[in-house]
């Protein structure tokens, strides 16, 4: 149940949220009516560039762990096996279908539609627990064998090539605003001052 004490305390902030945005969008108007370069040096100062092609390039390196998972083989192979037959066992024989079926139908409210979901749940978690215990028992007794498989997995994909293009400034609005700064101020004043009349009689 909502509560209009609450309800009514969220719109009186937005309101005045708006009002102090009004207030603003008045005071940007005038600056372009009447100090537009002020403006625009105030503009270029705020819309300094900061690349994250820098940042981003000590996350885009990739950690190899495969040389520790070799070495311990002996010990995670087993663990690998041993965690892939109980998902085998619990979700092949141990399951209650019917009690899952009455969980998922809380968020799921047409129960044919809750069954199949089970169903494929099921099914996934079957499929993914034999694979599991398939490579598990590889990697225990033979390991050698994973490597080929392991190398096309673990082929690198830079992201930094892929944002690339994202890293660029656009600044056609700026530019258009310092084109036409009067004609902007004056539609800006126009919006603020209406915003901040709308606002103000709304919070009386």
């Amino acid at each position: 149940m909502q509560n209009p004490i609450v309800a009514d305390l969220l719109w009186r902030s937005l309101a005045l949220f708006l009002l102090i945005g009004a207030l603003m969008g008045t005071a940007m108007a005038l600056l372009l009516l009447f100090r537009p370069q002020l403006l625009q040096r105030v503009n270029r100062a705020a819309n300094h560039w900061v690349s994250l092609r820098s940042i981003s390039q000590w996350m885009d390196r990739s950690i190899r762990t495969e040389r520790w998972f070799y070495r311990h083989h002996l010990v995670l192979g087993p663990l690998v096996v041993v965690g892939a037959g109980y998902m085998l066992l619990y979700f092949g024989l141990q399951l209650d279908q019917a009690a899952a079926l009455r969980v998922l139908g809380v968020y799921v409210a047409n129960q044919q539609l809750a069954g199949m979901l089970l169903q494929a749940l099921v099914l996934f978690a079957l499929i993914g627990a034999a694979a599991a215990l398939l490579v598990g028992a590889v990697y225990w007794i033979r390991p050698s064998l994973l490597r080929g498989m392991e190398t096309q997995a673990n082929q690198w994909v830079s992201s930094r090539q892929a944002t690339k293009v994202l890293d660029v400034t656009h600044d056609p609005v700026d530019l258009f605003v310092e084109h036409h700064a009067q004609r902007v101020g004056w539609l800006l004043l126009a919006a603020s001052i209406y915003l901040f009349v709308v606002m103000f009689r709304w919070l009386l």
